[in-house]
């Protein structure tokens, strides 16, 4: 389905704008509203796009909303206590990740297997589209529920539904290093005894490929989980430094963890952000990190140091001080977009990975 023809269909039975978070099956989608300055927003959470949504709706539009199926977790609380409560009605469409049968990365195979019982037990009608020649009937049934209901229906749309669209272009930020390069110069820095925790994407599947270290843990799926994973080893394991590996659109999708890890302030928490300004992994959509300064936050939250870097030496600096600085610290690492080519999942599933790390972190 071209994303275009797709749009003049919903658009065409009134509903708009259009509001979410970034998911890889949506990347083509997303490409086209930027191409052609439809009236859109990316959120920081599906939570957030929900109440958007609601916004909209109390005035007298019919918004469409985005989503990952894993991002349904986070918005069945707006769902259930904004949208069915108050009768809002709503577009949402539903990437189907973990799809029974096929290969995916593991944390989309519990919502794959689930996402139409979670959708009845809501009472929100939906249509799967994988075809072309169902979007007709589908849009006229969501256009009449929306108007007579007033609650929310969803589309839910398996990878390659959408057919490619030219992306967003490359930011200017080529004077900056990669995220890689961070992490190959942490090697040098780490005792044994540390912990280091990466964030779901690619920031966490480069610490797995490029550092050989026992205490290191990738968490895969839960975005936005990092900061406060990390807050509950930091407590729990006090003799040990910890270091978060984040980046923008994680910290942005739960912010108040910065303030929860501020008040209770371990001594030993090194909280990394990577900053690119987008979300690497679905397309270089932009974050809105480019018009704050996450450092900053994190100083207003009650962290004990923070710094804005832009470079590996600077990075250096800040890891040769790393036992004086004062802690909770908050660095945050300007980068600009890219990896490898074919970056390797872990081989280990999350159950090893869990093994393996609580053995390293319950040795006496």
């Amino acid at each position: 389905m071209e994303p275009k023809k797709f749009l003049n269909k919903i658009e065409s039975a009134s509903f708009s704008p259009y509001m979410g978070v970034p998911c890889s099956v949506f990347t083509s989608l997303l490409n086209y509203l930027k191409n052609s300055g439809k009236e859109s927003y990316i959120c920081s959470s599906e939570g957030e796009a929900m109440g958007l949504a609601g916004g909209f709706a109390l005035s007298g539009r019919l918004p469409v909303v985005y989503m990952q199926n894993d991002g349904y977790g986070n918005a069945v609380n707006p769902l259930s206590s904004l949208q069915l409560l108050y009768k809002l009605p709503a577009l949402l469409l539903i990437s189907w990740r973990g799809f029974p049968g096929k290969k995916d990365a593991p944390q989309h195979m519990l919502m794959g297997e689930t996402i139409e019982d979670l959708l009845r037990s809501f009472k929100i009608p939906y249509k799967i589209l994988d075809e072309e020649g169902s979007l007709d009937l589908a849009v006229k049934e969501a256009k009449d529920h929306c108007i007579n209901e007033e609650t929310p229906y969803a589309f839910v749309i398996k990878k390659g539904y959408f057919s490619k669209e030219d992306g967003y272009r490359e930011q200017d930020r080529n004077d900056l290093n990669i995220r890689m390069d961070y992490i190959d110069e942490l090697r040098g820095y780490l005792k044994n005894s540390d912990v280091i925790l990466g964030t779901t994407g690619f920031t966490g599947r480069e610490l797995c490929y490029r550092l050989d270290h026992k205490g290191k843990f990738y968490m895969t799926g839960s975005m936005g989980c990092l900061s406060s994973l990390g807050l509950g080893i930091a407590i729990e394991n006090s003799n040990k430094r910890v270091f978060l590996l984040d980046g923008d659109g994680s910290v942005l999708m739960k912010m108040g963890s910065l303030a929860t890890i501020g008040h209770y302030a371990p001594d030993n928490l090194v909280h990394i952000c990577f900053d690119n300004n987008v979300y690497e992994s679905t397309g270089n959509q932009p974050t809105v990190s480019s018009g704050i300064d996450l450092s900053k936050i994190a100083e207003a939250s009650g962290y004990k140091y923070t710094v804005n870097i832009s470079s590996v030496e600077g990075f250096k600096d800040v890891m040769e001080s790393a036992n004086d600085i004062p802690k909770p610290a908050f660095v945050l690492i300007n980068i600009k977009s890219g990896t490898i080519d074919n970056l390797p999942r872990p081989a280990d599933s999350p159950e090893e990975m869990k093994d393996k790390f609580m053995s390293f972190i319950l040795k006496k």
